[in-house]
């Protein structure tokens, strides 16, 4: 702003000096055309030399009578001659004007051309007597009329002369205004200039200041100030370049916070910010000057550790680093912990490109999270084995689905107290032509990750509903959603046009989900549920108990059903604990009025246990393996069904 102003009062200033220059010139000419004035003012001597003239005419007349003088005829005719000269001086020029301007003037200059035209003879005549005395008669008369011209032509230049002289003055003072003006605006441009010079200077200080910001700014990360991916990898490729053979491998780590989505969705966005702040300082403190650390984005981060001579146990700044980020923290008064994955790849080859030392890294962090998270994993061939068979696999699932190789099983839920089955619980299976059955934990959470997942779950609850709807009404049939298909807008519509197609009754249709999907944008799940719930369908909360906060979700939502997992279900006979676990839940259920059913159960003392403790459901390989709808049989007792499975 403060330039933009000195630019406008520089052009200002020299428009002022060309206005003024200009009109300088002007007033020079002016002063010149008042000088050439004064110059012509010589009218007033032509009148008064030709009325001086005339004087000495009359002199030379009168003295040429008295004898002795010397003033002869010629001397007489000289006068004569020049007072003739004087009148044509009065007849041109400057002095025609003045005598034109006034009839007077030019009957006077009249009367003295015909004077002198009628002394002519008699000056031929001079010496003679009586030609002095007819001379004088003659002149006499003139001569105060010329004294009148000479006093008027006196009178107006002076008059000429005045005014000519405060024109002058007026001009000088002009001049002299407008010189002074001209200093002023040189004393104001330069001072301009060097206000103008000295804000360039600061600009050009603050261009700089802001260039290495925004060079920082493009090598930093914005909320943590620890170096991003573009500094990294420059990093990187730099010590990649200059890789040492004879020092300690270079190593890069990368980590990723356990669970860090809860934290955002639980706490907000701002609230995991400042986690992210705190973790990035936790970072700084236990890892040297000479190491880079820096956040890749999300949760990401990660460290460089550049070739040294110095022996390096990068397992032991790998668990140090656990430690210190899963110590407790406080923010805004709220207290908690979280965990952090660590992959670690070495460089081996020294010919490698950083994307290959990247992918494993990367590798290395997602064998971290696969075997149980908190955890630091060094990266191996095998993974990039592990990667390509994941890859194919993928491949194969897209096409598992057109290829008809995905069945659905059916598991069989025992009502407790009829002892009898109740209700199936559908399963997708997947047969592939070379590799045979592939367990669901191997190829859903694949299906999850690339997407596949809603396809195949709409694909699952259409069969299921499909065949369900030739059972008995009183056997119904649960299907598990997985939270990624909650992300899909068309799921409530997806379970209408199931059942339309099907004609199965919404009551004997369970949609098992799990506590993630309360995690994952909750409001929107929780309204999606209760849509679901209206159009009659049950809800099961599967896998109860096995999170941080499954109670607080029991206030979310009105469940009609939760699962209690597997995982109590083993300990049964061997922990109390377990046994205090599943008899809180199935009192708890049963006062909300929400029936309990528990998974896995295999043995008899374990399905007699979950009788004593109240559970009103269980399902299990004690009671029947999945099978196609083809071998379930829908009336078969549950001793028949144990002893059968038995065998």
């Amino acid at each position: 702003m403060r330039l933009r102003l000195i630019q406008a009062l520089l052009a200002v200033t020299v428009g002022c000096f060309v206005l003024a220059t200009a009109y300088i010139s002007y007033l020079i000419a002016e002063r010149q055309r008042a000088l050439q004035e004064v110059s012509r003012y010589n009218v007033v001597w032509s009148v008064n030399q030709a009325l001086v003239e005339f004087t000495r005419l009359q002199q030379r007349v009168a003295e040429s009578a008295i004898l002795g003088s010397g003033i002869d005829a010629d001397e007489v005719r000289l006068r004569a001659d020049i007072l003739l000269g004087r009148l044509d001086i009065l007849n041109n020029g400057e002095a025609e004007g003045f005598i034109r301007r006034d009839p007077e003037n030019v009957r006077v200059l009249g009367r003295l051309e015909e004077t002198l035209s009628a002394a002519e003879p008699i000056l031929g005549r001079l010496g003679e007597p009586g030609t002095v005395l007819a001379l004088n008669r003659l002149l006499t008369p003139l001569h105060a009329e010329l004294a009148s011209l000479a006093s008027d032509a006196r009178q107006t230049g002076d008059r000429r002369i005045a005014e000519d002289q405060g024109e002058l003055r007026r001009l000088h003072r002009l001049f002299t205004g407008l010189a002074a003006g001209l200093i002023l605006c040189g004393i104001a441009l330069i001072l301009l200039l060097l206000w103008s010079n000295r804000l360039l200077a600061r600009s050009d200080t603050k261009l700089r200041q802001d260039q290495l910001k925004i060079v920082h700014m493009a090598r930093h990360d914005p909320l943590t100030g620890l170096a991003n991916r573009l500094r990294f990898n420059d990093e990187l490729e730099a010590c990649l370049n200059h890789a040492n053979c004879g020092a300690s491998s270079l190593t890069i780590m990368f980590l990723d916070l356990d669970c860090f989505k809860d934290i955002n969705d639980t706490h907000g966005h701002l609230f995991g910010d400042e986690v992210l702040k705190a973790v990035a300082d936790r970072l700084r403190r236990n890892i040297g000057d000479d190491n880079l650390v820096a956040r890749l984005g999300g949760d990401e981060f990660a460290i460089l550790l550049p070739p040294s001579r110095e022996t390096r146990d990068c397992a032991g700044l790998a668990s140090r680093l656990i430690a210190a980020i899963s110590a407790p923290f406080a923010i805004d008064g709220v207290e908690f912990t979280i965990a952090v994955s660590i992959g670690i790849a070495e460089l081996r080859d020294r010919s490698a490109e950083p994307g290959q030392l990247l992918k494993q890294a990367d590798l290395a962090l997602y064998q971290a999270k696969g075997d149980g998270r908190g955890i630091f994993r060094f990266f191996e061939p095998k993974m990039e084995e592990d990667l390509h068979t994941r890859k194919s696999l993928e491949a194969e699932l897209r096409n598992a689905l057109g290829n008809g190789e995905l069945e659905v099983f059916y598991q069989p839920v025992i009502e407790v107290a009829r002892d009898a089955i109740c209700g199936f619980e559908a399963l997708m299976r997947w047969r592939h032509p070379e590799r045979g059955m592939i367990p669901p934990a191997e190829f859903i959470p694949l299906a999850e990750d690339v997407g596949l997942i809603v396809q195949l779950g709409e694909w699952v609850l259409r069969q299921a509903c499909a065949e369900a709807a030739s059972w008995p009404s009183e056997i119904r049939i649960a299907v598990n959603l997985s939270p990624v298909q909650f992300r899909d807008r068309a799921l409530v519509q997806t379970v209408v046009s199931a059942l339309a197609a099907s004609g199965l009754a919404p009551s004997r249709l369970e949609l098992e989900i799990t506590e993630t999907v309360l995690l994952d944008r909750s409001d929107r799940n929780v309204a999606i549920l209760h849509q679901l719930r209206g159009l009659g369908v049950r809800i099961a909360m599967d896998d109860f108990g096995t999170g941080y906060s499954s109670l607080s979700y029991l206030h979310s939502f009105p469940f009609d059903k939760i699962k209690i997992d597997q995982s109590f279900v083993r300990g049964l006979s061997t922990s109390a604990d377990s046994l205090a676990i599943v008899r809180l839940v199935a009192g708890l259920g049963s006062s909300l009025g929400m029936t309990t059913t528990a998974e896995g159960v295999e043995t008899e003392d374990e399905y007699l246990a979950l009788k004593a403790v109240g559970c009103i459901e269980v399902q299990g390989y004690y009671f029947g393996r999945p099978k196609p709808a083809s071998q379930i049989e829908l009336d078969r007792p549950r001793s028949q069904a144990g002893s059968r499975s038995a065998a």
